[in-house]
């Protein structure tokens, strides 16, 4: 009898957790978004910190180039994975971009990776992919 109960509440913590990320999925859809972004690493191993102090010297030169254009600052949220190799990866949406070209800022981040810098369309997905995280 335990073990149908302990079954029972695995089943319902997986429903509740689906639920939550279909939740915020839909939260993440209000936005408009520009760019789905992912963000992989060369390195074996990167910490957090030195993967947060890369990306946001990333997020910053996409900040003044967006000032340079005389857009306002772009806005994002980020998601963080860790590969199977133990690496972080990360997936953003990215916002208020305007014309700034992403196969530039695909470029950049290539000193520690690899990176796809993607038009957002909504329709596929990204917002859900990235709110799993």
């Amino acid at each position: 009898m335990s073990r149908s109960i302990a079954l029972e509440h695995q089943d319902h913590a997986r429903r509740l957790t689906r639920a939550a990320t279909d939740e915020f999925g839909a939260f993440l859809s209000r936005p408009q978004w520009d760019w789905f972004t992912t963000h992989t690493f060369k390195a074996e191993y990167v910490s957090p910190k030195e993967g947060d102090r890369h990306y946001f010297a990333w997020l910053n030169s996409l900040c003044l180039a967006a000032r340079v254009r005389g857009h306002g600052r772009p806005f994002w949220f980020r998601g963080t994975e860790f590969q199977d190799r133990g690496t972080l990866h990360f997936h953003s949406l990215i916002g208020g971009v305007g014309d700034i070209r992403r196969l530039l800022f695909k470029d950049f981040w290539e000193l520690h990776g690899f990176a796809r810098v993607e038009k957002y369309e909504a329709d596929r997905g990204a917002n859900y992919y990235v709110g799993k995280y």
